[in-house]
């Protein structure tokens, strides 16, 4: 019954973490209108340390559990972060959020090769059902704003940023618990904090910058906090996580919509009905097994 109820809570956070997720791509397709690619990474990734390292220093007393454990792992996710940040933002720059929703939809089918070739995951029956029908369901919702192939290179810079995110979250699932989760979180936009200081030009930043620019970095923080432990619980795979990523497109459609007046159209509700039972052939299963058991 234990675990039942901790399989319960871990597909609650990741639901919430892609949930935090999306609401925080909304806010960045908002802040490039006003802010460079550049700044936005290099405010993101100090103010998601700063937190962190709060968030730490209150909940323990020290800053002790985020301290370098093993500085190889920690630099080759650092890398892929860095490669996931700048790609992503380079495509936000020249598709809709909701294109970018639904561009997404790949990130299931990378991780689920990755996985399988390192980490010799084996997906369940449900698994491949279910992103087939979420790739399906995402096709119709694309019907409703697609703008075809003439920004292909946005498109092609989303398939760079969905591998390095895939590959770096690999590599969370491949290390588990073996390094404590605020250390993971802390350095993991480590370079890319460099890499910006180098090239933002800071007097320049401070004179335009605004509390909303720090939004980005505190729902990025509360994205990544429930999806890295989720990631870290041996109870899950990374196929069945990446999967429940159909659910971040819903809300890239509903916060298009809230945001931007995109209202979708009835064959774009039929794609999220698709999504949304495309998720649930993965929730279902996995709460029976844990009942059982």
């Amino acid at each position: 019954m234990l675990g039942f109820y901790s399989r319960k809570l871990t597909i609650l956070l990741i639901l919430a973490g892609y949930f935090f997720l999306a609401f925080n791509i909304a806010v960045e397709k908002w802040l490039l209108e006003k802010y460079s690619l550049y700044e936005i990474n290099f405010i993101t990734a100090a103010s998601f340390m700063i937190i962190t390292a709060i968030q730490e220093f209150f909940t323990n007393g020290s800053l002790k559990n985020i301290r370098p454990f093993s500085w190889k792992i920690l630099i080759l996710i650092s890398l892929f972060t860095l490669g996931a940040w700048h790609f992503f933002l380079t495509a936000l720059k020249g598709l809709s959020v909701f294109e970018f929703g639904s561009m997404s939809l790949l990130s299931p089918v990378i991780t689920s090769v990755l996985a399988t070739f390192f980490l010799r995951e084996r997906p369940s029956f449900y698994v491949l059902p279910a992103i087939i029908l979420g790739i399906f369901g995402g096709y119709l919702m694309m019907d409703g704003e697609w703008n075809g192939f003439s920004s292909a290179q946005y498109h092609l810079f989303m398939i760079f940023a969905l591998l390095f995110s895939s590959l770096r979250w690999i590599v969370v699932k491949h290390i588990g618990d073996k390094i404590p989760t605020s250390a993971l979180i802390f350095w993991e936009p480590s370079l890319v904090l460099i890499s910006m200081a180098i090239i933002v030009d800071l007097g320049g930043l401070w004179d335009k910058i605004t509390l909303i620019l720090f939004a980005s970095g505190g729902l990025l923080f509360i994205s990544r906090q429930l999806l890295v432990r989720s990631y870290q619980n041996r109870t899950t795979t990374a196929t069945s996580i990446s999967s429940l990523i159909y659910t971040k497109l819903l809300w890239t459609l509903l916060f298009g919509y809230w945001f931007w007046n995109n209202i979708p159209k009835p064959i774009e509700l039929i794609g999220v009905l698709l999504i949304i039972f495309s998720s649930m052939l993965v929730i279902i299963p996995s709460l029976k097994f844990s009942k059982s058991i």
